[in-house]
């Protein structure tokens, strides 16, 4: 099958093209999935976040947010169109990335007991969001936050959730890796619990940096 252009894909789905609207749904949805254990995202979370990743994309391609400029995708910002950096694909995962802090953000506004704490920290994510400096300081925080938080996680967890998130194993691979786990139904309660215990640790180092 023809591999389509990202400047042509805009520009079929700015004018509705039925088969390619439905084509790019399907691609994106294969290619977030691909990436979404990477991003930590719970499995039960998955269709919700990518739901809205694409509605928000879908939206800045259908008012012109995104457009083809003469052949180089862009991206209008401050009344300008700025040519994009990153693929539809890779912006996609950025959105959903967003979205994911913003569950997480919205889980834990309940341990946040300080009310000029919570409001400080909805406002620091509000000109993140808006400031793509701020914002790519604020990602690589929270992604060195995660990252040191599955460092200080036992050996156990931590291969488990890196072969089955990062390298994606299946359950049976990792079983033959890790012979101690001596069934699937032992091995996917383990990685809940562990996949538990690191949102926890993550959610509470969050609060206390204000990155949520």
């Amino acid at each position: 099958m023809k591999k389509w252009t990202d400047t042509e894909i805009v520009e079929a789905v700015a004018q509705h093209d039925a088969a390619m609207m439905e084509r790019f749904y399907r691609d994106s949805k294969a290619y977030f999935c691909s990436h979404a254990g990477a991003l930590f995202v719970a499995e039960d979370q998955v269709d919700d976040i990518f739901q809205e990743a694409m509605v928000h994309l879908w939206r800045e391609i259908e008012t012109h947010r995104i457009e083809n400029c003469n052949g180089v995708l862009c991206r209008w910002s401050d009344g300008q169109p700025q040519p994009m950096t990153s693929s539809l694909m890779t912006f996609l995962l950025a959105i959903a990335k967003r979205k994911h802090w913003e569950l997480l953000r919205k889980d834990s506004r309940l341990e946040l007991t300080d009310d000029n704490a919570v409001l400080d920290a909805l406002d620091r994510s509000r000109y993140a969001a808006d400031t793509e400096t701020a914002a790519r300081e604020a990602s690589e925080e929270r992604e060195r936050v995660v990252a040191d938080a599955v460092l200080a996680m036992s050996d156990r967890c931590r291969q488990i959730l890196t072969l089955f998130y990062y390298e994606q194993r299946s359950l049976d691979e990792i079983l033959a890796l890790r012979p101690e786990n001596t069934s699937k139904v032992g091995l996917k309660t383990s990685k809940y619990k562990c996949m538990q215990r690191l949102r926890e640790v993550v959610r509470q180092r969050f609060a206390q940096l204000h990155l949520i």
